[in-house]
């Protein structure tokens, strides 16, 4: 298969084979194809009635060149007159028409093409795993999907409106210059082989310098990214100073490019002007001379000159159409490359896919068991040879020094990743083996570093409900189970408005929620912003229990709470989770001495097992982390 060197070096480079390439861009062609050919027929109509207009100018020259030698009567010659003047109007009026019509026609589908791949840029990007996000720069992914695709939609709309419309004008304008004097167009034409070599050389030239224009440009989004979400951080230790030099040097060096664009785009706007004002400088020496000498009138020298003037905008538009076209297809080659890739987390077949059991009442569910499992990034072992099993409804910790491996191994879990070696399971199934969003409905995730969305309070609560609801694709019901035991008479079931209510008093937020304007309806701003580090922690906790997980994780997630309410939280977490898993990944180890087992990592493997009191009193790793942590907290007291 043919390939070719389009591709740039950086982290979302992708060699895309050319022919696949080429068969993406027909084949968003071919879904709005009628509309094209529809607006193909305009273009044609548009410049049949173009260059019929000369054809009754000439006439009418030619009419008042024999009323000045005396040839004509002067009522016939009004009259003859008056008629090529309406038909040059009306003629006028039918192409502006036809014209109009072409534009609608072609630029609409264009649009519907654009719609169309940012959708599907959209929808590949949502299925793409973090194995993909991690090395790609944010600013780069938007410069696709907006600006890219822009160009691609101006590509297919105003390159093939102005291809079809400079061919069809070149073809009936040639067929009417050769009938009013062949040899006087074929001299014309003499320049136009120059004119082609050029637009080949420098066309090829643009379209290498427009995919490092596009690539600078890219680099500045994701530098104004970068420093717009960490203005804080910028300001908090006085470094705006470097940051605006380095945006100054990112731009100075997308200028030196864009000016090199410019540079080869004017060579070739140029090259086609120039050619234009031979073929019209031809005209005149040549034409006017075989008019002085009889060989031609002058009602057929004017006809002609209104054929050149009709081709000189087509002339003139196919420097700037080249470099359009050669955007576009670089556009689309930036585009193709995240089209083209398969994420690498996918669903088994449908003959191969298993169900977990369904959750009962009084039934314990939530097994982990992970057998021989190592996984690495690239040629960095992060895990390595873990085997274990974690009871159903047990609560359990991961510890270890930052890199051991623990964030990594709840990722295997919850399957953004997926180990190269060995086996997971949950409740005696691997999870290799389950529809992925089955897989993660079931499992209650509050992160590290959590991460709330620019809506309410309500809605990022209720985000992982929302999924339940709207996603056809799982089985799992919405629950509607309370959150905090209930007395003797209250209602074993609970609509969703009075779930969020409780699993605001669970996760601690019923203070701050009181303390907002808007309560639960207070808009927490992009990344939310407007909330502090603990009140989204304590959100995000809300959000993964109105979920009522199978299994629960807690990466690190009470560490801005105070040790009251950590307590407070743990001891609804002890209802809640019932018959249910927890998983704990902390640092702290105040709440340690509640869970059933820790499990110690250090270098990627599991290094020791037991109880909060067994492992102090093996010692080792555990004990050594305890005791510092013991110091620490003293030395700030």
């Amino acid at each position: 298969m043919t390939h070719d060197d389009s591709s740039d070096e950086g982290p979302l480079s992708l060699d895309v084979p050319l022919e696949e390439r080429r068969r993406k861009m027909r084949s968003y062609f071919w879904r709005y194809k009628w509309w094209f050919l529809l607006g193909a027929v305009f273009l044609v109509l548009t410049n049949l009635q173009k260059f019929t207009i000369p054809v009754y100018i000439g006439y009418a020259v030619e009419l008042m060149q024999q009323a000045a030698e005396g040839e004509s009567e002067l009522e016939l010659l009004r009259a003859n007159l008056v008629w090529a003047a309406i038909a040059v109007v009306l003629l006028a009026i039918g192409g502006a028409i036809a014209r109009i019509l072409s534009r609608i026609t072609i630029f609409n589908p264009g649009r519907y093409i654009e719609f169309d791949i940012r959708n599907e840029l959209y929808e590949k990007l949502a299925d793409l795993t973090p194995a993909f996000y991690d090395p790609a720069p944010t600013g780069d992914l938007t410069s696709r999907v907006t600006n890219d695709v822009k160009s691609v939609r101006v590509f297919y709309a105003l390159t093939y409106l102005h291809v079809i419309n400079t061919a069809v004008a070149y073809a009936i304008g040639i067929w009417r210059m050769a009938q009013v004097d062949l040899q006087l167009t074929l001299m014309c034409l003499l320049p136009y082989p120059f004119l082609l070599g050029g637009i080949l050389w420098l066309g090829q030239a643009l379209f290498y310098q427009t995919k490092v224009v596009q690539s600078q440009l890219s680099e500045i989004s994701t530098k104004i990214q970068e420093n717009l979400s960490g203005v804080s951080m910028v300001k908090a230790y006085a470094i705006q100073d470097r940051e605006i030099d380095l945006f100054s040097d990112l731009n100075e060096e997308f200028f030196e490019e864009k000016m090199h664009y410019a540079v080869l785009q004017g060579g070739l706007q140029a090259l086609v002007g120039i050619v234009a004002a031979v073929g019209t400088f031809i005209l005149l020496v040549v034409g006017s001379s075989q008019v002085v000498g009889g060989e031609l009138s002058l009602g057929a020298f004017v006809e002609f000159n209104g054929y050149v003037v009709a081709l000189a905008f087509p002339t003139i538009s196919m420097g700037w159409i080249f470099s359009i076209w050669h955007r576009g297809r670089a556009a689309f080659d930036r585009i193709v490359e995240i089209l083209a890739r398969e994420p690498e987390i996918e669903d088994p077949d449908p003959e191969d896919q298993l169900d977990l059991p369904p959750l009962e009442s009084g039934r314990s569910l939530g097994r982990v068991e992970m057998d021989d499992v190592t996984f690495g990034y690239d040629d960095e072992t992060i895990l390595e040879n873990i085997d274990l099993e974690i009871p159903a409804g047990s609560t359990v910790a991961f510890v270890g020094k930052t890199g051991s491996g623990k964030s990594t191994l709840v990722e295997l879990l919850t399957r953004l990743y997926d180990p190269d070696e060995g086996e997971v399971r949950i409740d005696g199934t691997p999870i290799e083996r389950l529809p992925v969003r089955q897989l993660r409905s079931e499992l209650g995730f509050v992160p590290q570093e959590p991460l709330l969305f620019s809506m309410t309070v309500r809605q990022n609560i209720r985000f992982g409900l929302d999924a339940l609801d709207y996603d056809d694709t799982v089985e799992r019901q919405a629950p509607t189970t309370p959150l905090i035991q209930p007395g003797p008479d209250a209602p074993r079931e609970l609509s969703q408005e009075e779930r969020i209510e409780q699993a605001v008093d669970v996760a601690g937020l019923r203070p701050d929620i009181d303390s907002f304007s808007d309560g639960l309806e207070t808009i927490v701003g992009e990344r939310g912003v407007t909330l502090s580090g603990g009140q989204k922690q304590r959100v995000t906790l809300a959000r993964a229990l109105l979920v009522d997980p199978r299994i629960l994780i807690l990466d690190d997630a009470l560490s801005s709470v105070d040790t009251q309410t950590e307590q407070v939280i743990l001891d609804h977490l002890d209802y809640i989770m019932r018959d249910r898993t927890s998983i704990i990944l902390t640092h702290r180890f105040n709440a340690l001495d509640r869970v059933d087992c820790i499990y110690v990592l250090d270098e990627g493997r599991i290094v020791q097992t037991g109880t909060h009191d067994e492992l102090i009193e093996a010692g080792g790793v555990y004990e050594e982390m305890y005791r510092r942590q013991e110091l620490e907290e003293d030395l700030d007291t």
